[in-house]
């Protein structure tokens, strides 16, 4: 039983390692401000290297990938454990719409900051 167990955790490991780029988390204490007011019911997760997935499920509904270098927009193909995790399709994820007015202002791994296309100023928290 415990050689299953070693087993087990090992191969967790192996594919939480070889997919740390699409792979999301969710962040607990994550927050999400567009225009400085707080979002309530939005969900963080972050990827290894500070990428944010969010989600929203109160009114409006949205889910929203913001990746270094590339734009913002929704992700075509998403695989989630509600709450928990979520794994995308690519290191780059294939994106089913793309918000073409938005910029990237700041990603670090304490704040990300984007600009909308409707223009509204949106700060990303983490941990």
């Amino acid at each position: 039983m415990r050689k299953l167990i070693v087993l087990l955790v090992v191969v967790a490991a192996v594919f939480v390692v070889w997919n740390r780029q699409r792979l999301y988390v969710r962040d607990p204490l994550g927050s999400v401000a567009r225009d400085g007011v707080q979002e309530k019911g939005a969900q963080v997760f972050i990827n290894y290297s500070n990428d944010v997935l969010l989600e929203n499920y109160n009114a409006p509904m949205y889910v929203l990938l913001v990746q270094h270098g590339q734009r913002v927009g929704t992700p075509a193909t998403l695989h989630c454990v509600a709450y928990v995790a979520c794994l995308l399709d690519a290191d780059v994820a294939t994106l089913f719409a793309v918000d073409e007015g938005s910029k990237i202002g700041s990603m670090s791994g304490k704040v990300v900051e984007y600009r909308d296309a409707n223009g509204r100023d949106t700060v990303v928290t983490l941990r």
